[in-house]
């Protein structure tokens, strides 16, 4: 018999668990939008190249189109499905606490209906210089910080 309520305990975030979220600005250089979200750091989520995933709204706030988008087979843990994503790429810039950008680097947008937040793939955290220190905890520190810093996760 499976406990339904252990299971849930098991795979439902609470209070004491957390994740490594970061704060990213995603510029469309091309129309001059630009939009800053938390982001998840899924170093699950692979990649050849850097790619952001986001919800509609979000690429509908950055000026995307069903024009500028290609349908391709991504293959996730569950099986395989098919996303939108977009044929130009986004500037994505990694925000400190304050505001100040760490790193940039360029990355394709894909877009996700059943998204239940942002998040960016392994190559994307790379090429950002994010180090993760615990998922568990939330924390990390980019790849140019002193070893003594320790980042939290962006609220």
């Amino acid at each position: 018999m499976v406990n339904i309520k252990l299971l849930k305990d098991m795979f439902l975030r609470s209070e004491n668990t957390m994740a490594v979220r970061v704060k990213l600005r995603i510029s469309r250089r091309s129309k001059n939008i630009s939009e800053t979200l938390i982001v998840l750091v899924n170093g699950s989520a692979e990649s050849e190249e850097p790619v952001i995933a986001v919800t509609p709204d979000t690429a509908l706030k950055l000026g995307f189109s069903l024009n500028d988008f290609e349908l391709v087979e991504v293959e996730l843990a569950s099986g395989k499905t098919y996303n939108l994503i977009s044929k130009e790429k986004v500037v994505l810039e990694l925000l400190d606490e304050k505001g100040r950008v760490l790193s940039t680097t360029y990355a394709y947008l894909t877009v996700d209906d059943n998204l239940t937040e942002p998040l960016i793939t392994d190559a994307a955290i790379d090429e950002l210089g994010i180090q993760v220190i615990s998922f568990k905890k939330g924390l990390w520190r980019h790849l140019n910080d002193p070893t003594n810093v320790v980042r939290k996760s962006a609220k």
